[in-house]
């Protein structure tokens, strides 16, 4: 006699796994949208980094390495000579204005091969480049806001301070970020540069591209054109630090986030993968015993379930890998590749695949190791249970619905995992960001008020200084005459400048050593003492990483302008300790401190070193005080106004980059509960419909019914809750400690608990658990005792 499962039985397997997807829609709807969710947050992370990497490297592609400062015409043209330069570019950036009708342009000229190198910034979509002196481009943006019915050859009016008058179109721009920024570009002609009153013939840029910049590293381009820079007569040049970064290869920082997402979702996605299975099993041990009763082996049982849980994971795979694609390409296409986008696909589906079959172990473990006696006593709803134990408990709804909530542990505890790791993960983020409050940040940088004015300009501040510094006790008074102002402090002494060794060379801000200030740096060195002498500096105490000639007691050349002197680094201090910046995003903190004496010996021509002041004012006057500031700003075209608003809502813009990523990872990770806690409500309320009936036939109301399904829902929320605090709570401690030390120089700032995200948490989990409560409610009442009994039968 042949038995049923006694020969090859592959295609008998196929049919019974694909009949039993087919009983089992709800089980694979939910095991679809859980693998869709995982693989969709894993490929949209990876190709969200493919696109980010690919927009960086076409901004550093064919462009430019370094850029010579302080040229002239003629050594520009000299520059094209150098056979090392695939290109060499002409650029000079005369200013920003404000325009009568109150937008801000900035005039700039531009030759052929920079617009070129810089096409990832503003290319020329129509016409040609400016020529004639009364001619100009502007950007499509510029046109659709301002002049709507002009184009190539239309003339407009331009109300600045320098450049009024009407003009004549001859190109239109295609430029990034300008409604972002309500910063206008308007590429002006060499003609209308050289009529400017302001032009100076020694202040146009040369970027250059190397010819084989592939086979150089930073280091042999660097040297060479210090080089040039020395036989022409010109600064330490800059570099593009854009495609050194690029070509450091992958940021570990970026490498370590992608990996922490991709550990999140492992652990959502497999968490509730493997509970929906060990549901499903559950739900089938019966059919399993009936199998094994008519010769099926345990291996054909595993079979039956690995089959259905790989076609459930390649189709819930390929759909969220191909909607995180798709949404990257949307959101990122500048950055789009086709083959990388490709293989991040494929990843993802091999890395879900993965995580179904890890997932699906202990379920096919259970179906196949279940006897055929065993199946025949098994009920779907009965859970584990003590055996011989009377607890003699009082029964009642609230009991009732509580023995059910801990019926099944293993299945209880997934879920609380499930929807506390994305609560967990809230918790923590929301904790940090309110460490990291905008405000508390921008305080920082104004401990004296809320506005400063400094230097800001395309010039040298060195050159600014020398011919008279407009920080003068004139603008003081005029300052001093605003209603609101209270006193004027001198935040910051400085100018900027240029050192080098024999291997090294840099140019950073250098700060005056006062009186005020002194303590406070030597508070924060890291190695090293505060100067003795005129002849002993301080460096940041990033350099000597970046830097392999510079250490203690090293001894480099500083110059200032045309002038440089030997000294001796005396010692390193803790920049991250010192939030001195002016200006939104703060790109001139002070990377050198040097005494008052060792200023005067290198600039003796310069009285005033005055760089940024500090205006304290009467709070309830800020309005007044922050109009009058910038009136007297807009006549002074080498300063700029700094406000503790705008540095506030840099900070706010960069956290929501960062920080609101994650709590939107967050919520996305809780909805992997919340998908278990569907599945499972729907398989409770199939499971236990007989019990239920039962319960009704001895004398359980129907008011009681429902009491005790609210009961059990609440105590999968109440314990969701309790262990996202529990577990939560230290870990966010701990990370607003590290958080809070590294934000403001080693202070530690008060913990706050994020009682509106968690209180969002809470009211979400209750919400779904009424829904719940209410639809399985709404199924109790279709349906009467009797007919639940039959229905069983």
């Amino acid at each position: 006699m042949t038995w049923p499962f006694e020969n090859d039985t592959g295609a008998i397997i196929n049919k019974l796994a694909k009949r039993n997807m087919r009983s089992e829609k709800r089980r694979n709807l939910m095991v679809i949208i859980a693998v869709a969710l995982a693989s969709f947050l894993i490929c949209f992370t990876g190709t969200m980094g493919v696109s980010l990497s690919q927009i960086l490297k076409n901004q550093v592609t064919d462009t430019w390495e370094v850029v010579f400062t302080g040229t002239t015409e003629e050594t520009v043209a000299r520059l094209h000579h150098v056979p090392e330069f695939a290109r060499v570019g002409e650029y000079y950036m005369a200013g920003s204005e404000t325009d009568a009708k109150g937008y801000t342009l900035s005039f700039v000229y531009s030759d052929r091969e920079t617009l070129y190198m810089f096409r990832d910034q503003m290319r020329l979509l129509e016409g040609r480049l400016p020529e004639s002196a009364n001619e100009i481009a502007v950007s499509d943006y510029f046109l659709s806001q301002f002049a709507p019915a002009t184009g190539i050859g239309s003339i407009i009016q331009l109300d600045t301070e320098s450049f009024h008058g009407e003009y004549t179109i001859s190109g239109i721009l295609g430029s990034f970020g300008e409604k972002e920024t309500d910063n206008f570009g308007v590429l002006i002609s060499k003609a209308m540069l050289q009529n400017w009153t302001g032009f100076d013939p020694a202040g146009y840029r040369a970027y250059v591209h190397f010819s084989n910049d592939r086979d150089l590293d930073e280091d042999t381009m660097l040297s060479f054109c210090r080089r040039i820079a020395e036989d022409f007569g010109l600064p330490i040049p800059g570099t593009n630090t854009q495609y050194f970064r690029y070509n450091r290869g992958l940021n570990l920082d970026t490498v370590s986030l992608m990996g922490v997402v991709a550990v999140l979702v492992l652990i959502g996605s497999s968490i509730v993968i493997q509970s929906i299975f060990r549901i499903s099993v559950n739900d089938k041990i019966q059919s399993y015993g009936q199998l094994r009763t008519i010769g099926a082996t345990q291996k054909q049982i595993r079979g039956v379930v690995k089959k259905e849980g790989r076609l459930l994971g390649a189709i819930g795979s390929v759909i969220g890998s191909l909607l995180g694609a798709a949404v990257s390409a949307i959101l990122w296409s500048r950055g789009f590749h086709g083959l990388l986008y490709l293989g991040m696909v494929l990843l993802t589906i091999t890395i879900c695949l993965f995580i179904v079959a890890i997932a699906i172990r202990r379920p096919v473990k259970i179906a196949a190791g279940i006897s055929p006696l065993e199946a025949v006593r098994h009920s779907p709803a009965q859970g584990k249970s003590g055996h011989g134990k009377k607890t003699h408990k009082k029964l009642s709804p609230v009991s009732l619905g509580f023995m059910n909530f801990t019926r099944d542990r293993k299945k209880s505890a997934g879920i609380a995992v499930s929807l506390s790791v994305g609560g967990i993960l809230l918790l923590v983020i929301s904790s940090i960001l309110l460490v990291r409050a905008p405000q508390m940040q921008a305080r920082q940088y104004f401990p004296d008020g809320d506005f400063k004015i400094y230097l800001d300009s395309e010039r040298p501040d060195v050159e600014i200084m020398a011919e008279g510094n407009p920080l003068d006790e004139a603008l003081k008074q005029e300052i001093l005459s605003i209603d609101g102002v209270t006193d004027i402090l001198v935040e910051r002494r400085s100018v900027h400048a240029e050192f080098y060794t024999e291997s090294d060379s840099d140019g950073a801000q250098c700060d005056m050593l006062t009186e005020e200030n002194r303590a406070r740096v030597e508070e924060v060195l890291t190695a090293g003492t505060i100067p003795a002498n005129d002849r002993d500096i301080l460096l940041a105490d990033d350099m000597p990483e970046a830097y392999e000639s510079i250490y203690v007691g090293a001894r480099i050349t500083l110059t200032f302008g045309d002038v440089s002197l030997p000294v001796t680094v005396a010692g390193f201090y803790d920049v991250a300790a010192l939030p001195i910046a002016n200006g939104p995003v703060g790109l001139n903190s002070p990377r050198l401190y040097a005494t008052e004496a060792l200023f005067c010996q290198l600039l003796p021509e310069v009285e005033n070193f005055d760089y940024a002041w500090s205006i304290v004012s009467d709070p309830e006057k800020s309005q007044t005080v922050e109009a009058g500031l910038e009136n007297i700003v807009a006549g002074y075209a080498d300063l700029s106004l700094d406000t503790m608003a705008g540095k506030a809502e840099y900070f706010e813009q960069m956290d929501a980059m960062g920080f609101g990523s994650f709590q939107i990872l967050s919520w996305l990770i809780f909805l992997f509960g919340v998908v278990n806690l569907i599945n499972t409500t729907l398989s409770n309320q199939m499971a236990r419909r007989q019990e239920n009936s039962i319960l009704r036939s001895v004398g359980l109301t129907q008011r009681q019914l429902y009491q005790m399904i609210v009961c059990e829902g609440l105590c999968y929320a109440l314990t969701a809750v309790i262990t996202t605090v529990v577990i939560g709570l230290p870990i966010s401690l701990v990370a607003c400690r590290v958080v809070s030390a590294m934000t403001y120089g080693g202070k530690i700032v008060a913990y706050r608990f994020p009682f509106l995200e968690m209180g969002l948490f809470l009211a979400a989990l209750l919400g779904l658990e009424i829904v719940l409560s209410l639809w399985t409610i709404r199924r109790e009442r279709k349906q009467s005792v009797i007919e639940q009994i039959r229905t069983m039968e």
